[in-house]
C-alpha cells in the first residue's frame, strides 16, 4: 500500500511540475508513476480495487487539472510566467498606431503583415481581403493585432 501511495504522490507532483517546467520528462515520469500505481493496485488487491483506483485517479486528475487552470495565475511566482501582451511590445506604442497609414507586406486574408511607421506588424483586415502592396490605414487595436482597412484612393 505504501508503494501505491508513493507512486501516486510522485506521479501527481511530477505532472503538476510539468505544467510549469518545460521539457516533457517530468510529465512522462509522472504518467508512468500513475500507471504503475494502478497496475500495482490491480496486482496486489485484484481487479475490483484496480478499477476503483483507476476511476479515483482519473477523477483526482481531472479535479486537479481544473483547480490548476482556475488558480494557476494566482499562485506565488506565476504572474511572470503568463503572457498578457505581445512579447517585447508596449501596448501604448500599438495604440498610437491607430490612424496611421502603412503598406501590406503580405496578402491580408484576413491576417498578415504590414509595415506601419517603419516597423513590421501583425495586422488583420477589418472586412474584405487586402492585396500585398496595398495602402492601408489602422482603424483599431484588438488584443495583439492591429485592425486595418484599405486606405481610400486619392
Amino acid at each position: 500500500m505504501t508503494l501505491i501511495i508513493i507512486l501516486i504522490a510522485v506521479g501527481l507532483l511530477a505532472v503538476l511540475a510539468e505544467l510549469v517546467l518545460p521539457g516533457g520528462l517530468l510529465g512522462i515520469v509522472g504518467a508512468l508513476c500513475l500507471v504503475g500505481a494502478v497496475i500495482t493496485t490491480f496486482i496486489e488487491y485484484g481487479p475490483t480495487a484496480g478499477v476503483v483506483a483507476l476511476v479515483l485517479l482519473l477523477i483526482l486528475g481531472i479535479a486537479t487539472l481544473g483547480w490548476w487552470m482556475k488558480y494557476f495565475h494566482r499562485l506565488p511566482g506565476t504572474k511572470q510566467l503568463i503572457l498578457n501582451e505581445e512579447s517585447g511590445k508596449n501596448p501604448e506604442d500599438r495604440n498610437r498606431l491607430v490612424g496611421q497609414n502603412g503598406v501590406a507586406l503580405t496578402d491580408l486574408v484576413p491576417s498578415g503583415h504590414a509595415r506601419i511607421d517603419g516597423d513590421k506588424h501583425d495586422v488583420m483586415a477589418e472586412a474584405e481581403s487586402i492585396p500585398k502592396g496595398a495602402s492601408i490605414i489602422v482603424v483599431s487595436r484588438r488584443g495583439p493585432s492591429l485592425m486595418v482597412r484599405a486606405a481610400p484612393k486619392s
